[in-house]
């Protein structure tokens, strides 16, 4: 039998939102970096970006045992 938790976050609380850290991977770390040329092209970088973290398990798994997201992984 599965339990689900409610948790409350205030209003505004980006950093113990788990799907923010993967978003901040992808814009700081992996396209921040590249020159974009065309709408068409921004596109095709962030699915491929994401095709990739989404095969790096370990990575994925990292942003829910940040200190400010550790309630998202119990």
């Amino acid at each position: 039998m599965n339990k689900a938790r409610l948790c409350y976050l205030p209003a505004y609380s980006p950093e113990r939102n788990p799907d923010e850290h993967v978003w901040e991977e992808i814009k700081d770390k992996r396209l921040g970096r590249q020159p974009i040329k065309n709408k068409r092209d921004l596109k095709k970088r962030v699915h491929s970006t994401l095709r990739s973290l989404q095969h790096r398990v370990k990575r994925v798994i990292s942003f829910f045992h940040l200190p400010e997201t550790q309630y998202a992984a119990q």
